[in-house]
């Protein structure tokens, strides 16, 4: 096997990487990694492993009961997530994460370690000091407390409150249905106007459509509980999430007809009043750097933000560390 120097001027071995798909049958060995350590990054879902990396976007291997996470995506050079130890098990985690950085270096791109939330972002820094460090915001998860989007009190969501009467008054017969396979047409169909309506790239737009196929088709295998909206026997608005840990729910997916005055704030609060009675806290993902999301997103008054980090082996200050120039 070829050999690298690494930073710390040992020697480490390129390991044999024998990655493989997110197969929905793989979703009991990838949560007997990541669910033990009660993490509350939404990267970490198998859900959201599954439904998004697909074509090879996003492959795992394991090795020295570690998991390694490999993610390739177009216009973005190869990155890796920080490795995840199996609980409760010894592991040399500095050499797991320099067998990672010298098999990036092999295939020619910088290495890099995207995503890195707690706890796995403590035991980079204590394994591996000599890292470069750089806060990613646009990755980070918002997080807000269960009564508050169910309730929707206070001034800062008074707004909020507004749509959902307005959307009451001219919707008054509305109603709220759990998710069920006989509404993915409906849900679908949906997507397709939605898709009708929009500027992105062609691309894009099939891509999340695959992945918002593939979370409707395999609810009940990823765990997923969805919701959804009827006016007049017509779909207008559904959604998809999951129970990440014991205290939070996580959004994945919510798509709406927005010609129906209010329906985005009336599906957000109706999903959190049925699916959500026992848990603390929703996560809704990050914005990647969407401005319309952003502002979305912060107009709900998060509690807090999952902080998520890139570790590098070159000080990336100043550099799009989104753009292929990189390699």
């Amino acid at each position: 096997m070829p050999k690298v120097e690494c930073m710390c001027k040992t020697i480490v071995t390129v390991s044999n990487f024998e990655f493989k798909p997110f197969h929905i049958d793989a979703k009991p060995l990838i949560d007997s990694y990541t669910k033990p350590w009660e993490a509350e990054c939404s990267d970490l879902s198998f859900a959201n492993l599954f439904i998004w990396g697909t074509e090879g976007k996003m492959e795992y291997a394991e090795k020295d009961n570690m998991l390694f996470i490999r993610l390739r995506f177009a216009g973005v050079p190869m990155f890796f997530w920080a490795p995840i130890p199996k609980f409760g098990v010894k592991v040399d985690y500095r050499k797991g994460v320099y067998e990672a950085i010298a098999y990036m270096r092999l295939m020619g791109v910088e290495p890099t370690f995207r995503s890195v939330a707690k706890p796995f972002y403590d035991m980079m820094q204590e394994a591996c000091p000599e890292l470069y460090i750089l806060p990613t915001d646009v990755a980070w998860d918002y997080v807000y407390e269960k009564e508050q989007m169910k309730t929707l009190a206070g001034k800062k969501l008074h707004g909020k409150r507004n749509h959902i009467n307005k959307f009451l008054s001219l919707y008054p017969e509305y109603e709220y249905r759990k998710l069920d396979a006989s509404m993915i047409d409906d849900c679908m169909s949906l997507y397709e106007f939605w898709i009708s309506e929009k500027e992105q790239p062609a691309i894009e737009l099939m891509d999340e459509k695959k992945s918002v196929q593939l979370a409707l088709d395999h609810m009940e295998a990823l765990g997923l509980v969805g919701g959804a909206i009827y006016v007049e026997n017509k779909l207008i608005a559904f959604t998809l999430g999951e129970r990440l840990q014991k205290h939070m729910q996580l959004i994945h997916i919510e798509k709406a007809d927005y010609r129906y005055d209010g329906i985005f704030p009336m599906i957000n609060q109706q999903y959190v009043l049925h699916e959500c009675d026992d848990v603390e806290l929703i996560n809704r993902e990050e914005d990647m750097g969407i401005e319309g999301m952003r502002r979305a997103k912060r107009s709900y008054n998060p509690t807090k933000m999952i902080e998520k980090f890139v570790f590098s082996v070159k000080d990336l200050t100043g550099m799009d560390i989104w753009k292929e120039e990189m390699e």
